[in-house]
């Protein structure tokens, strides 16, 4: 807590400037920062180069099946093995936060409504009113008929668990439509997410 002489105490504009300082530092000081231009250093538009000079680190090399103009890449220490680039003629377009294993990202990376990996779609709503929830790509078109057909493959092997539950998209645009933070929920939680620029944010699949 902190402690004045009689004669010392603040003024009201300095007890709010010291709150609002109070408020921002476990954002600051214990997690990632995801925002419209990107996540932590690293901004949507930057080319490699500086995304490597801000991150103070290096980014991995371009693997197969990708190319020099459109690739995925991660840090090349391997220890932000949940954060990747989606690099497009050179610029950072679009940036996942995809767990690998169920590990959460650490340090975490959360929004300053402090959404992230686990948080509802609840929260979602609460902190973005226009948002717009359609099933994830992979479980768009899927008729009654197949989703018996699959169930019947699944019993011939022997599958006997539940399907699991679809996941969903609920996308957020920018004010000027330009960008788009991507949230992937299933059974109500977050589990992926991507902020990236349009049309590249908004693909299933990248550079592929």
């Amino acid at each position: 807590m902190f402690a004045w002489h009689l004669s010392e105490r603040p003024s009201m504009w300095c007890i709010i400037a010291i709150v609002a300082l109070m408020a921002i530092a476990p954002l600051s000081a214990t997690a990632q920062e995801l925002s419209w231009q990107g996540v932590g250093p690293a901004k949507l538009g930057m080319t490699v180069t500086q995304a490597e000079r801000a991150l103070k680190a290096k980014l991995g090399p371009v693997e197969p099946p990708f190319t020099k103009e459109c690739y995925v890449v991660g840090g090349a220490d391997g220890r932000d093995a949940a954060l990747s680039y989606v690099i497009v003629n050179g610029r950072i377009v679009v940036m996942m936060v995809f767990p690998r294993g169920g590990a959460k990202p650490v340090p975490p990376i959360i929004d300053v409504n402090g959404i992230g990996i686990g948080a509802t779609e609840t929260d979602i709503r609460r902190a973005y009113p226009q948002v717009k929830k359609e099933l994830s790509p992979d479980f768009r078109g899927i008729s009654p008929e197949e989703a018996e057909e699959l169930a019947r493959e699944r019993a011939q092997q022997g599958i006997t668990e539940s399907e699991p539950p679809p996941s969903y998209w609920m996308t957020v645009e920018s004010t000027d439509r330009k960008r788009a933070i991507l949230f992937e929920t299933n059974d109500g939680k977050v589990t992926a997410f991507s902020v990236g620029l349009k049309p590249e944010v908004l693909q299933n699949e990248h550079c592929i």
